[in-house]
């Protein structure tokens, strides 16, 4: 079975290499609302300590993604992959529910609405 969520190596290695320690239980990503095309995905370390009362989360290639469950929809189906440029390393998603992306290719629309 596919998970709902994939990670790729280059991200798995990546983000081995920046979230070591014992406290660090995985990462967190949201679709925040701003950005030039509407949405943003936001990364950042989970920590033990934080409530995942109302989070989601999948386990794939050693890496554990926790998410807003309001933002399913806009996350199925995707994988995490490293992007590189001459300039910039960051994450991001593969993901085929999004609509369209802006010139800066980090702001994204999607073809689901969040409710």
């Amino acid at each position: 079975m596919k998970s709902l969520l994939t990670v790729s190596n280059e991200a798995k290695t990546w983000l081995e290499s920046k979230m070591s320690g014992d406290d660090v239980m995985g990462i967190m990503v949201e679709v925040s609302q701003k950005g030039c095309a509407g949405g943003e995905y936001k990364f950042s370390p989970l920590t033990r300590d934080a409530d995942i009362s109302l989070l989601d989360k999948v386990d794939d290639n050693g890496v554990t993604i926790f998410f807003p469950r309001t933002d399913l929809l806009k996350l199925m189906g995707s994988e995490l992959v490293l992007a590189q440029d001459e300039f910039n390393t960051r994450l991001d998603f593969k993901n085929p529910n999004e609509d369209s992306r802006c010139g800066c290719g980090e702001s994204v629309s999607f073809k689901v609405e969040r409710d």
